[in-house]
């Protein structure tokens, strides 16, 4: 690894980009005690369209990752405390009811459920009786959403009342300080870590309103519905690579509309109230991207948390500044250096 110089006090670390990446790493360097600048350039962000979903147990074969358990009490608490410094509240802890897709789910899930790690994330409680679960479903515990945008509404103006934030397009100087780069999908276009194998992926997802009451629960069931209150979800979401600009399809709000009415016995008559799309900085091996381009040892990325940011960027945002503060290992699993043989 290359020494760290922006360790100084004397020069803040440059972050490139207010998203969800970028405003949650310059807030735990905040906390330890550096001085940061963000630029941002208020193109759209993905983190401004994601539901901010937090589910442990994911995938067809209900599957429970590597340092999940740890990852969830630590997002938790960090939330919780930039809630206590903000005065405001982003994170909502909210169950989960699964409904199977098909015969093949429940049985990988009834695997699952014979493994005692499992067994806080999930229980064999029923969903309501409201909802349309043919093949049956079940309930998922230590699930939760985060309010994206109230929480960045809150950060940027900590960090506007600070002077720590420029709204313009950051062009890289002649310069010792550490830059880091966060800046989401737009990563394609910047020459030093486009080679990295990045997959955008556009997703689009709704608001409706509805004149009956919704269950006080997450729905999944491939995709899912959120309720924000009793009559206001939130629904989503498509995935297309094949699309490379935030773009609103009909198509896509119908098949969206489609779910939400199919996941109840009766119709719920949705309105929709609002259309978004944004794209996901996803990785090929899901992993992120973290870490200092070989040749500048002062430029870094932090980057590609794909549909999984809510609860991944904490923990790696903890990481990465221990890293620029003390030089510690950046974990192997989010660091570029697995590419690069590949690509520099």
């Amino acid at each position: 690894m290359f020494p760290i110089k922006a360790s100084s006090n004397k020069q803040p670390i440059i972050i490139v980009g207010n998203g969800l990446a970028g405003s949650l790493l310059a807030w735990s360097l905040l906390q330890q005690g550096k001085k940061v600048h963000i630029y941002a350039d208020n193109q759209p962000s993905a983190s401004r369209v994601a539901a901010g979903l937090i589910n442990p147990v994911t995938g067809q074969r209900f599957v429970l990752a590597e340092h999940t358990p740890e990852m969830l009490v630590f997002a938790k608490k960090f939330y919780q405390n930039i809630e206590k410094k903000l005065g405001m509240q982003c994170f909502h802890e909210k169950t989960m009811f699964r409904l199977f897709s098909s015969q093949k789910e429940r049985v990988n899930c009834e695997k699952r459920l014979k493994n005692k790690k499992y067994g806080v994330f999930l229980d064999k409680q029923s969903p309501p009786q409201q909802l349309h679960a043919e093949h049956g479903g079940i309930t998922q515990h230590h699930t939760a959403w985060l309010d994206t945008n109230i929480l960045l509404d809150a950060l940027s103006q900590y960090f506007e009342e600070n002077n720590m934030i420029t709204y313009r397009k950051f062009e890289t100087p002649n310069t010792q300080q550490t830059i880091i780069y966060c800046e989401g999908y737009r990563m394609i276009h910047n020459p030093l870590f486009s080679q990295l194998p990045l997959q955008p992926a556009h997703g689009e997802i709704i608001t409706c309103k509805t004149s009956k009451n919704l269950p006080n629960t997450m729905i999944n069931k491939g995709k899912w519905l959120l309720p924000i209150d009793k009559n206001t979800c939130k629904v989503g979401a498509t995935f297309d690579t094949a699309i490379t600009t935030p773009t609103l399809l009909e198509t896509s709000k119908q098949q969206l509309l489609a779910f939400a009415e199919d996941v109840f016995h009766e119709p719920y008559n949705f309105k929709v109230t609002q259309h978004q799309a944004g794209i996901r900085p996803t990785t090929l091996d899901k992993q992120p991207f973290i870490g200092f381009h070989p040749k500048y040892k002062n430029i870094a990325i932090f980057n590609g948390f794909g549909s999984r940011g809510s609860l991944l960027i904490p923990w790696y945002s903890q990481s990465f500044s221990q890293t620029l503060t003390n030089n510690t290992p950046i974990p192997i699993e989010a660091s570029i250096n697995r590419f690069k043989k590949l690509v520099w």
